[in-house]
Formats: C-alpha cells, structure tokens, sequence
C-alpha cells in the first residue's frame, strides 16, 4: 500500500485480503480486481500516478517485471512504443497454505513427477507454492524451486518462509534463454530428488525437464494452457509429454511428468493420475477421466 498513490491506496485498501489485482492505465479509471470481479474508480490514472509507483518500486527487469522484497507481489509495466511507461499491473501475491493439500496423498505416496496446467488467475501459481511447502515438510533441502519471476519463492536474496526448508533458485533475464540453464545447474551442482518449476515451455527448459526425468530426479512444473488437450496440442511441450503425433494419434514414448492437474478454478483440480494413458485417451479421441479434488459445487 506505501507503493500506491494516496488516492488509490484510499480506494482499494479497504478490501484487505481479497484484493487480487489492479491495473493502472494511463487516462483509463484505475481497474482493481476484488474476489474474482473487476470494479473501475471514478478517477482517472494520470502520468504522476505511474511515476509515484515507478520511483517507489524501483527497476524492473528485462521482461519489464519487478518485485517487493520480502514480498510475493508481482509489478509489470506496460511501455509505449516510444519506451514510455504507459500503464502497470499490481498482482497481490499471497501464500495460502493448504490449498494443495487434496493432493498430498499424491504428492508425497505417489512419487512421481506432476505437470500443473491452468490458465492465467485461476491460481496456479499459489498452488505451486503450497505443493513446495508440502514436498519440503517431507524432502527438506533436496527440494530445489527454479524461480523464473521470483513467483515461487518472492522478491530478494531470501525466500519466502512459507517454502523453507527447500531451496530457491532464481532465473536471469530473460527466462527465455536462462530458465534451461539454471534448471541444469540446480540438477548437476545441488543433487536435489525434486525440482519444481513455474511456467515451463521455452525448448532448453522443456529438454532440461525431460533429461532431469530420466535421470531420476521428480519434476514439479507448470504450463500454460485451459486444458489437458491445449498442452497436447503445443509442439513445444511435446517432448516432455512422449512425443506425441497428432495425425497418426500415437506417441513415440512414455511422457517425462507421471500425472497432470488441471487446475479448473481456485480450489477446484482434476488430476490425471496416468499422464500416458490420459495423452493417449485425447490422441484417439476420447475425453480421459480424472479424478475430482478440492471444493466443488
């Protein structure tokens, strides 16, 4: 809140927890997101505005990101084509310990390695952050989280308590090129059982979590995508998910990740506990079955 200007910290902090989200765009009314619905404020942003939060927050990085130290909120400028600050995006990050637990049984009996797919805001981030928390209660420090936007672990040189004792290791800009590297380097430098990655889909991180499977290290790690079917439906995943081949409806080879979740809203899962049989369920046409977890109406 000491980040925000005066009026804007008048506006929204009275919705303490529940506060997700607001963007700040240049002439637009200030947009806030509140459990899951956006409310707009009479006001307008203006250029002081942006620059109250700039100067406050300090650099961002390549990928025009930036974050609170000791914090897990996650600031994103918005530039102009002219490299001028034209709006931000606040993401209010939380840790909500426990919203993993439904898959605890899996996480820690079932020992194999898990790919999270979800789209944006239905909290898939918060959810890998508690599945660390879970895995380092029982694996302690051969628990490594290769923190590509310091989502996992926060802002800073010390991670967040709530993922202690497993250890973070955050990721240069830009991910792009570095994500693959630092996943190599936590394997062959740091002898970890499990490696949890955020947001997995560069080539060198795909290749790196496909080498880290077959090496017998565990593999936490989340894609993008609505579905089960649009991450199959991604060339550049195939080789962690066996290779598949669309027109002949067949894979080549058995996938890196044991299970998938689908993260379907927050709190609500649907866990393939069979990856393979799953992928091949969607390859010859047929909807797989998963298995219900968390809170559904």
């Amino acid at each position: 809140m000491e980040k925000l200007p005066p009026w804007i910290r008048r506006e929204v902090e009275g919705h303490g927890v529940d506060l997700e989200e607001l963007a700040l765009d240049l002439g637009y009314p200030l947009a806030y997101t509140v459990g899951g619905r956006t409310f707009y404020s009479e006001r307008e942003v203006r250029k002081e505005d942006l620059d109250f939060v700039l100067h406050r927050v300090g650099g961002f990085k390549e990928n025009n990101r930036a974050g609170l130290e000791g914090t897990l909120h996650r600031i994103s400028r918005i530039l102009s084509a002219l490299e001028e600050m034209a709006g931000i995006t606040i993401r209010v990050g939380k840790f909500v310990e426990g919203v993993a637990e439904p898959l605890r049984p899996y996480l820690v009996e079932g020992g194999g390695s898990l790919l999270v797919v979800g789209p944006p805001r239905t909290g898939k981030t918060t959810l890998l952050r508690d599945i660390v928390r879970i895995l380092a209660e029982v694996y302690g420090s051969r628990v490594v989280a290769v923190d590509t936007s310091n989502e996992i672990g926060g802002d800073g040189l010390i991670p967040h308590p709530g993922i202690r004792p497993a250890r973070r290791m955050q990721v240069p800009d830009p991910p792009s090129r570095n994500q693959g590297r630092v996943i190599y380097q936590a394997i062959a430098n740091h002898s970890p059982e499990i490696v949890v990655v955020d947001e997995i889909g560069y080539n060198e991180d795909v290749q790196e979590c496909l080498t880290a499977s077959r090496r017998g290290v565990r593999v936490v790690a989340t894609a993008h995508g609505e579905r089960l079917l649009d991450v199959l439906e991604n060339p550049a995943l195939h080789p962690v998910l066996g290779e598949p081949d669309l027109k002949a409806r067949a894979r080549r080879t058995r996938p890196a990740f044991a299970m998938a979740l689908q993260v379907v809203g927050k709190g609500r899962f649907l866990l393939y506990p069979d990856l393979g049989q799953a992928l091949d369920d969607l390859l010859e046409g047929r909807e797989p079955e998963g298995v219900r977890l968390g809170v559904w109406e």
